[in-house]
């Protein structure tokens, strides 16, 4: 029986990336990592292959020399095969350049090739688990959840940046729109008689005349030219944050369906007008219908505390448990 994991063929989020790197920390294999995640042991390998990063050195050991390839005898790894002579230019010195410490190898040596870590070459591909990373001196490959994740998502808008067209293709559509948007014409109009021929949205339309790809421009669509550039908001929407999941007031309502028989307190707050900072926060009880109201200076969770710090200094500290 195959029990080996399968993906659900969508993205890698930055909760599973972060899965990824503590299951590569602790030395768990790609299938025990893909278990963990829900993918599949190819997809944790070529994410790990293709998001790693090289680990600069600190500048503590800046100066400590990282290991050259032809300074290495396989059948025998303790033997120093390098004998190089003045590398540095200097024809008078007759120290071997390997034991030199006024100079780096890196930086004098034409022949210099920083030697690979052999494991590298084989799962999982990266230093996150080997216990001699803290003293190693060979170049390191890090997976950093982070920086994956970071990677994938620039990765996301440039792949698409550009026109999704070719030359031949945006010709044919040049020589459509020009003369009739010329003739006053909108893309209203155009694309009521001519939308199977130019193969796109009245949106995508626009974007490129906004882009410069045809031979007319915003000035000559007599509208648009009075319309103001729409405002995008910032702010992300409340229904997307983390921590409203199991908190919204349908996950409330199923609870008291349950039978929840515990002390209920809700809290809110009574804001005035737009942009002042003090405002009221309620407390309503709902098994004997009380409500408290406290004046908050600002809507911050210092404030917050300081309410129910005030709370428990008043009531003690098991009545304030029976009541919360």
């Amino acid at each position: 029986m195959n029990n080996r994991p399968t993906g659900n063929h969508k993205h890698l989020t930055l909760s599973q990336r972060i899965s990824i790197e503590h299951g590569l920390a602790e030395g768990k294999s790609f299938r025990a990592i893909a278990a963990l995640t829900g993918k599949d042991p190819s997809t944790i390998s070529k994410e790990i292959r293709k998001h790693t990063q090289i680990k600069e050195h600190s500048k503590s050991r800046s100066f400590a020399k990282v290991p050259c390839s032809h300074n290495r005898d396989d059948t025998n790894p303790r033997a120093n095969k390098c004998k190089m002579l003045h590398a540095c230019g200097d024809e008078e010195c007759i120290k071997l350049c390997r034991s030199c410490h006024k100079h780096q190898c890196e930086k004098v040596c034409k022949e210099y090739k920083p030697r690979q870590c052999a494991k590298l070459n084989k799962p999982p591909y990266v230093c996150n688990g080997c216990l001699k990373r803290v003293n190693c001196l060979l170049e390191q490959k890090i997976y950093s959840s982070k920086y994956a994740d970071d990677n994938y998502r620039d990765v996301l808008i440039s792949s698409r940046e550009g026109i999704n067209q070719t030359p031949e293709r945006i010709q044919e559509m040049n020589d459509l729109l020009t003369p009739l948007i010329k003739k006053g014409q909108s893309l209203g109009h155009i694309y009521a008689t001519h939308a199977q021929k130019l193969g796109c949205s009245r949106r995508t339309a626009y974007t490129y005349i906004a882009s410069g790809v045809f031979d007319v421009r915003n000035l000559d669509l007599r509208r648009k030219v009075k319309y103001k550039k729409r405002k995008t908001s910032t702010t992300c929407s409340m229904n997307n944050r983390t921590f409203r999941i199991d908190r919204a007031y349908k996950d409330f309502q199923m609870l008291l369906a349950n039978g929840f028989t515990g002390s209920i307190v809700e809290l809110d707050t009574v804001e005035g007008r737009a942009g002042t900072k003090p405002c009221f926060m309620t407390m309503l009880f709902r098994s004997c219908n009380l409500m408290l109201i406290f004046l908050l200076r600002e809507q911050t969770q210092t404030e917050i505390k300081r309410i129910f710090d005030s709370l428990t200094e008043a009531l003690g500290i098991e009545v304030f448990r029976k009541l919360f």
